[in-house]
Parts: structure tokens; sequence; C-alpha cells
């Protein structure tokens, strides 16, 4: 089975390059099982932890199945029976234990496969050593051992490739010099025994090879499934955003002013104190877009948002584009005489502006303002009693011949 793969955050330290890098070699296949530099740096880092416990794993276990050839070496070889008790037992065992410690203190993943070749290695030269210098007769067919290191190495320890192709030609060319070493061994026994010692080392190069190729294949995937991931909290984040302020006027939207009157509304309640709104609308804003245009138009909202944002700096007024050519000011903790003398000053800035809702001098754009203001624990009040009297007020401010500010208010 492949290795695990970690829950890696894909995005920090990935650029616009390594995701390009990814979905190529997803498409593209990986020859020769490396990956651009980046890449293979993050991927080494991102399985290290679940390379080294299985790492960690294979050789706790073979120190203790190592041993289980002494069977083997008593019955094959026996008079090389106490060489192979103090190799084994007393000087590999130890080793590789003391290899296990160091194996935890080493940062580099090269190094840790190293140390995996080297180990295989190790129990190879014993196994030849013991062979070569036993006169059983056995002794040349008991070479075939070197094949366990193969296949425990590039299946139980799953080493990596590269690693993998070190160790069999290694183990390949001990196997040949052994047999050279050994030249009673009959040649209708050591051949056999070469070709099965060469196959099992193509088979498990061949697995080695699969296994690894899967391991960076589900890493790659699980890179981009997270860059996917990210980039749809991305664009959350942006619809999110969008949600919550007016493009064109850069004031909150409609949305966020709803969701933020009922929040603003509890903690007035909790606080004790009022909570006072200003809409207004521009006057004459139809006439506006037909004689000037939607562009002019649209820089008329522009200024007047402005206007508004200029007006009110502090950070708990919350200032929104209420409708089409109307604005909203939620004001906690302002007495209705405040509210009001805001609303007048908004008036007044606006028509300082002197800009022009139509062809004659005299169609300056102005704005009409209604206020309503409430105590949360009043009697009826709420936040849609809030808005609707507010409402009102700009009706009547605009049937009264607009520019001009109405207020209605409760302060019991």
């Amino acid at each position: 089975m492949p290795e695990p793969l970690p829950e890696a955050d894909a995005r920090p330290g990935l650029t616009a390059a390594d995701a390009r890098a990814i979905d190529a070699l997803l498409h593209g296949g990986m020859r020769m099982l490396r990956f651009p530099l980046a890449l293979e740096t993050r991927f080494q880092t991102d399985t290290s932890r679940e390379r080294l416990q299985t790492l960690l794993a294979a050789g706790a276990l073979v120190s203790v199945l190592f041993n289980w050839l002494l069977l083997s070496d008593w019955m094959m070889i026996p008079d090389r029976f106490d060489d192979a008790l103090r190799l084994r037992l007393m000087w590999f065992t130890p080793c590789i234990l003391l290899g296990l410690v160091v194996l935890t203190k080493l940062q580099s993943p090269a190094l840790r496969e190293g140390f995996l070749v080297l180990a295989g290695m190790a129990s190879a030269v014993i196994n030849v050593h013991l062979c070569i210098h036993s006169t059983d007769p056995m002794a040349g067919p008991y070479l075939i051992s070197v094949s366990v290191v193969l296949v425990y190495c590039n299946t139980v320890a799953r080493m990596r490739l590269r690693p993998a192709l070190c160790l069999d030609f290694f183990v390949m060319a001990l196997f040949l010099y052994g047999w050279s070493r050994l030249p009673a061994a009959p040649f209708a026994i050591m051949a056999p025994a070469g070709l099965t010692v060469l196959s099992l080392a193509v088979f498990t190069l061949y697995g080695a090879y699969m296994q690894e190729r899967d391991v960076r294949q589900n890493w790659l995937l699980l890179m981009r499934e997270r860059l996917l991931q990210h980039e749809l909290l991305q664009a959350n984040a942006s619809l999110e955003e969008a949600s919550r302020n007016d493009q064109l006027t850069e004031l909150a939207s409609r949305r966020h002013f709803d969701a933020q009157l009922e929040h603003l509304w509890r903690k007035a309640s909790q606080a004790g104190q009022e909570v006072s709104l200003i809409l207004l609308a521009v006057d004459h804003f139809k006439a506006c877009q037909a004689s000037r245009g939607q562009g002019a138009a649209d820089d008329c909202l522009r200024a007047i948002a402005e206007v508004v944002r200029a007006d009110f700096q502090r950070p708990e007024d919350l200032l929104a584009r209420f409708a089409g050519e109307e604005f909203a000011v939620l004001m906690v903790g302002t007495q209705l005489q405040t509210a009001v003398g805001a609303a007048e000053r908004i008036r007044k800035a606006v028509e300082n502006l002197r800009q022009l809702h139509g062809p004659d001098e005299r169609d300056l754009v102005t704005v009409s303002l209604g206020v309503s203001c409430m105590r949360p624990d009043s009697p009826h009040a709420s936040p849609t009693q809030l808005i609707a009297v507010a409402d009102e007020a700009l009706h009547l401010a605009r049937q009264r011949g607009r520019n001009r500010v109405i207020a209605f208010g409760t302060q019991d």
C-alpha cells in the first residue's frame, strides 16, 4: 500500500508557476519521478514524517527478523555458524538499533534513504561473507539468501526508486562476486539462483517505482485539491466582500446594512442608548440621468457618498447605499438633535458641490433627508419601525419641496 500522505496546507509557499507545474505533472506524467526543485523540496518536507515512521518501523522489524537467518545459517553452512552468530546478533543488530536513534536526528531525506541503503548493503555483505568462507557444499546455493535483502528493502521498507536501484545493482554484483569465489558451486544450481535474484531485483524495482509514483501522484492530487480549496475560499471571500460593499460608492451594501442594523440594535438595547437613522435621497435623480447620462449620474452618487463619508468618522457609524439614489447613516448612542444637525450638514455640503442635474445653472443637485431616533427599549420600537419612521420623514421632506431635513423621534 502507498504511504499515507500528510494533511498539508497547499497554498503557502506555492506560486502560480508551481500550480501550473502540478497540473502539467498530473497530465503529462512523471517520467523520472522528480519534480521541479521547489515542488520536490516541498514534497520531501511534507512526506518526511510519514517516511521516517516507515523507516523506524522497518528498522525495528529487521533487527528481529535478520536474526532468524541464524536458523538457515545453522542448516546450510554450519561451519560458519559461530561467525554468523557474532556478525548478526552481536554486530549487525546493535548497529541497527543505534542507527534507529541516529535516524531520528537526521533531517535530510536523502541521508535517511542513504542509511537504509547502507543497512541493506551491510546485511548482504554478511550473507556473502559467510558463504565464501564456508567449506560446506551448500554455501554456493545459500548465496540466494541475498534476495531476502532486496525483498525486504524494496517492499517492507518501501525504498525509493533511486536508492533501490543502487542497492539492487550492489546486491547483484555481490552475488556474482560470491559465485566467482566459489568455483566448486554447481553451475546447474547457481545459474537458476542468479536468475532468481535478478528476477526479484527487477520485480521489486518495478514495485518500488509504482509505489513511489503513487505516493507522488497522490501528493500532487492533494496539493491541487488544496489549491482549488484556496481559490474557492478566495472567491467566496471576494463575493462576501462584494455583498458587504456597494461597488459604485464603496459604502456598505443594503444587505450588510440590514445585518448590522440587527446587531447594533441589540448592542444599543443592552447599553440603554438611542439609535438614530438618517435616510437621504438625491432630488431629481431621474432628471439627472435623463439629461446628463448614466456616467454623470454615477459621478453624482460617488460625490454624495464622499460627502457622507467625510462627515461621519466614528467607527461605530454605519454608512450604506440604501437603494438606487438613497443613502443611510445609522448612529448608535446619538440623540435626535445631534442626528438632525448631522443631516443638515450633509444637506448643505451636497448643495455646495454645485453639481447640476439639468441644463439650467439653477438645476443644482440637492438631497432630501429624513431622520428617526428611537430607544430600543421603548414600546413598539424595532429596527423595522426605525426605518419606517425615517422613510416617512424623507417622504415628507420631498413633499414639502425637497432640499430639507425632516425628523421624527422618541426620547423617552
